[in-house]
């Protein structure tokens, strides 16, 4: 008789694979809830930001009108206090999930995960975006209080649904391109050094203080198509200038990246698996 083998994470069910994602997803939410002082700290790190560039950008604005007749760059339309409240609202609810691979992959503790039925991989980012996604549930009523508080006019109620799509899939697309950073743990003693070229790209090619619009038309046109723009800058425009167009503009490019940045960490971590059979952990 022959024994029976156990049962490995592509030999699951589909429904099964889903709800287990779906369950690490909601495990990972729970767990940054529950550490809800750090929330509470993010969250008024968050208030402080935005009280500071709120001011910048309103100072900017009104010099601007004086400038215009000089020559000066012209600012987009919209309120830009909205425009960085939304990149701001992604940039800091987004986990350091390239911390988690890190810890796995060079202390040595990747064996026990690799025994287990569902895939290692799909878990922590799963588990990543469950702590994303509760911290933009957060922030976002946080960003809402402020607004309240500021007396700024409202957005319309479209928008905040646009915000509530987009918001979302940019914040799996940062989990994902963190998840790349993370596996190159496999060939690199610390991480450290991608996730700062990488977190550099998003402020730079993402917009984070300032739409990528105001670059020359080519390199606005290049950043737009990187998956740098799709983490923060459509969550920005939308905010800043809502428009149905950009909407889909957005969530096309958003959905183009989390494809191919999860196939991306796919192939990575299949690599690093076989240099580690091979040779041994790093």
């Amino acid at each position: 008789m022959r024994p029976r083998m156990r049962p490995r994470a592509d030999r699951l069910p589909p429904s099964a694979s889903v709800a287990g994602i779906a369950h690490t997803a909601h495990l990972g939410a729970l767990q940054t809830l529950a550490g809800w002082p750090l929330l509470l700290g993010r969250a008024l790190f968050y208030c402080l930001i935005m009280v500071v560039l709120s001011a910048l950008w309103d100072r900017v604005a009104a010099q601007q009108a004086m400038d215009i007749a000089a020559g000066a760059i012209r600012l987009p339309d919209g309120d830009l206090a909205l425009y960085v409240g939304a990149t701001e609202w992604v940039t800091l609810a987004l986990p350091a999930v390239y911390l988690r691979f890190e810890d796995d992959i060079r202390g040595g503790g990747l064996d026990a995960h690799l025994l287990r039925p569902r895939s290692y991989l799909v878990q922590t980012i799963a588990l990543g975006c469950g702590s994303g996604l509760a911290r933009l549930a957060v922030l976002g009523v946080t960003g809402l209080l402020l607004l309240v508080a500021s007396g700024r006019p409202m957005p319309e109620a479209s928008t905040f649904v646009a915000l509530a799509v987009l918001g979302p899939l940019a914040m799996i697309v940062g989990v994902l391109l963190y998840s790349l950073v993370g596996l190159t743990a496999f060939w690199a003693r610390r991480t450290l050094p991608f996730q700062l070229v990488t977190q550099k790209f998003m402020f730079l090619l993402g917009g984070l203080f300032a739409p990528v619009s105001l670059y020359p038309a080519a390199a606005a046109s290049f950043a737009e198509c990187t998956p740098f723009a799709a983490h923060l800058h459509w969550v920005g425009v939308q905010a800043l200038s809502p428009s149905w167009s950009f909407f889909v503009e957005g969530v096309w490019w958003q959905l183009v990246w989390i494809v191919l940045l999860a196939a991306s960490c796919s192939l990575l971590w299949t690599l690093g698996i076989r240099r580690t059979l091979r040779q041994g952990s790093p």
